[in-house]
């Protein structure tokens, strides 16, 4: 398997540090290899007008063995998080964008590794592990800045005070939501687990399995979750 680029324009507003820094703590967190940089497969939003999608996106598409992938972010992202570093503070005032950009480097992420895998990936797949990577990022950052505390309304603030991005099809505002609950669910329970016990080994290994498992052991997984 060969992996490359569309052509992509890398953007200083996007804040490529940040992008990278959320990438290489993810790869570490999961046990994966290193990937080239996602700064490399970044697409400035004004280029991206005739590409498929709005918005914040993550594109891939497959010529033989050869996957191709670009991560576009809407230019508030950018700004917002130029503003507010959230690994200074993170707050109600750019959780949503850093949450936004976390979402975009995980797809960008699991999509690698299902190709170097050569296994595929669901779209609900996608969600939902982007909905995990977006908490446990999240949550590591503000453990740091807290000295270890992470509070329970994060989940509440992630999981059940979002708005769906306007103009999404009635399918993909469904999968959003069955994702977004899903993730609320095992979330909840790595929180009551693993977090409030400082049990962040256990955790890891915890995540390091599901992160592997397949679309279907995932949702029995979370099924079981009592």
């Amino acid at each position: 398997m060969t992996t490359g680029p569309v052509p992509a324009d890398r953007d200083p507003a996007r804040l490529p540090s940040l992008l990278v820094d959320v990438q290489r703590r993810l790869e570490a967190f999961y046990a994966l290899p290193a990937e080239p940089p996602v700064t490399d497969f970044l697409i400035a939003h004004d280029e991206a007008a005739h590409l498929p999608g709005g918005g914040s996106r993550t594109l891939v598409s497959q010529e033989g063995d050869e996957v191709s992938l670009a991560v576009v972010l809407d230019r508030s992202v950018g700004e917002e998080l130029a503003q507010a570093d959230p690994r200074e503070r993170l707050d109600r005032t750019n959780l949503g964008a850093f949450s936004t950009l976390t979402e975009e480097v995980s797809h960008f992420l699991f999509l690698m590794y299902c190709a170097r895998a050569s296994r595929s990936a669901t779209q609900l797949e996608l969600e939902l592990q982007g909905e995990v990577d977006k908490y446990l990022s999240a949550a590591f950052l503000l453990s740091v800045q807290n000295e270890g505390a992470v509070s329970a309304r994060l989940r509440h603030l992630l999981f059940r005070s979002y708005r769906l991005a306007e103009g999404l099809s009635p399918e993909s505002a469904e999968r959003y939501r069955v994702a977004t609950s899903l993730a609320d669910r095992y979330c909840g329970w790595l929180e009551a687990r693993f977090l409030r016990a400082a049990r962040l080994s256990d955790l890891a290994r915890e995540a390091r399995r599901f992160y592997r498992l397949g679309r279907r052991e995932k949702l029995e997984k979370i099924a079981d979750i009592h």
